[in-house]
């Protein structure tokens, strides 16, 4: 059974799901839908490659999201023809939803590898760079040098994880505990600052997921502000936008990596597991 990893099946489902959308909008004329067993993610999800992951959550919450997500383009492929314009939104609406989720878990099951994978596992220097800045773990030999590329995306994506299962635990604890740093302080506003000051080819992407960061760290301070005093109501509405634009961002960055493997700035995706 044909084996990919996290990443490759990270970028393959996005450049389907984008392919999906040229079609919605009328830039592409076909889809090929295969079903949720038989596309590069679910060969994967359901092949032996899955076998020593499947004890992670992520994966057995991803395996019931990717069949929903199939579903829901099947339905959206039969109603096109034939369905009004407010029908076909509703249904693309729904798939973008079942999108940022995928992305969501296969990002949520890369980093609960990482936390558990031996370090001796990494070992050519790109990957020792990602876990010494992802861990802060010291390792001899290694030196810290120019960013890599895609492999900064990725870890972009992962930071903004970690932060926010923190920020999430915060949040349990009615946020007496919660240190909030600025947008532009935290990794993925850093790396927006870097990339988006000398990368104009990808500007209205990056300039997206800029806004869609500093919304997420806004509402975020808004939810611990309404926790200490106490108005849990507007807290949880204010959460639950939290959760989706943390979401939207693992996904932009997502859409960012497939604009820079698509445009040749970057030769593959990073494989962390050696599938």
């Amino acid at each position: 059974m044909k084996t990919i990893d996290f990443g490759i099946a990270r970028i393959a489902h996005v450049v389907w799901e984008s392919e999906l959308e040229e079609l919605v909008q009328q830039r592409r004329k076909t889809v090929h839908l295969t079903s949720h067993e038989d596309c590069e993610l679910g060969l994967w999800l359901h092949g032996e490659g899955i076998r020593e992951l499947y004890h992670l959550s992520p994966i057995r919450q991803l395996v019931e999201i990717h069949e929903r997500f199939h579903r829901a383009a099947l339905h959206l492929l039969s109603i096109y023809a034939t369905g009004t314009p407010e029908q076909i939104e509703h249904e693309m609406h729904l798939v973008r939803s079942l999108s940022r989720d995928i992305v969501y878990f296969i990002t949520e099951a890369e980093l609960d590898y990482l936390e558990h994978k031996p370090l001796e596992d990494f070992s050519t220097h790109p990957f020792k760079t990602m876990i010494h800045r992802l861990f802060n773990i010291h390792i001899p030999g290694h030196e810290d040098t120019k960013p890599y590329g895609i492999l900064e995306v990725s870890h972009a994506r992962l930071m903004h994880l970690r932060w926010s299962r923190q920020l999430l635990k915060a949040f349990q604890h009615w946020g007496r505990d919660a240190v909030l740093e600025p947008s532009e302080a935290c990794f993925v506003g850093i790396w927006v600052r870097d990339v988006g000051n000398r990368n104009g080819q990808h500007e209205a992407l990056i300039r997206t997921l800029d806004d869609k960061h500093q919304r997420f760290h806004q509402r975020a301070e808004e939810t611990i502000r309404l926790l200490r005093r106490k108005n849990f109501r507007r807290s949880e509405e204010a959460y639950q936008e939290v959760v989706l634009l943390g979401r939207e961002v693992l996904y932009l960055l997502t859409r960012i990596e497939m604009a820079f493997l698509q445009s040749g700035e970057v030769t593959k995706p990073v494989n962390l597991f050696g599938h």
